[in-house]
């Protein structure tokens, strides 16, 4: 019996060495690099404990352009921005123009990774405020997805998005 015991402990104890001594590889920019498009937006029930699709956000369009080197580019959409009829010269079309460019969010940016953070000190924007602004997002790559999830929160709700690597 105490011949059993020793052998379950020794063989607990290399298991253990064997798990301590792998290094976890840290994340690097090589692994952003290139083009991912929004898949969709999500927000966290708390209730459930599960994310669910973000209805108020579906059909927005977006690309993130990762160059590999500490850079990048995004432009998100809504989902009927491309339709827009510009020729609207009436004030509720311009109303409505006004709106589809404030809801246009495009940045260049130099970005940096942290543990399972990337940061993106943003070098240009549409929004003149928030150049230099420091975006923070917790993210995680899964095969070809990548999700990001700011560490702010808009209107209390916590969301993140999908992204997917283009070949």
């Amino acid at each position: 019996m105490k011949t059993k015991q020793f052998l379950y402990s020794f063989l607990f104890l290399l298991l253990f060495i064997s798990v301590k001594s792998q290094k976890v590889k840290p994340i690097t920019q090589d692994q952003f690099k290139g083009l991912w498009i929004l898949d969709k937006y999500e927000a966290y029930d708390t209730l459930e404990g599960k994310w669910h699709t973000e209805t108020s956000r579906m059909g927005y369009v977006g690309y993130i352009l990762f160059d590999g080197a500490g850079h990048m580019a995004v432009q998100i959409t809504p989902a009927d921005y491309h339709d827009f009829n510009l020729n609207k010269k009436d004030s509720v079309g311009m109303k409505v123009v006004v709106d589809y460019y404030s809801n246009n969010l495009i940045y260049f940016a130099d970005c940096k990774i942290e543990g399972n953070v990337i940061e993106h000190k943003i070098l240009s924007s549409t929004n003149p405020e928030s150049v230099g602004a420091i975006l923070k997002r917790e993210f995680e790559i899964k095969g070809k997805t990548l999700l990001l999830t700011p560490k702010n929160r808009l209107n209390g709700a916590k969301i993140r998005m999908k992204w997917v690597k283009m070949q």
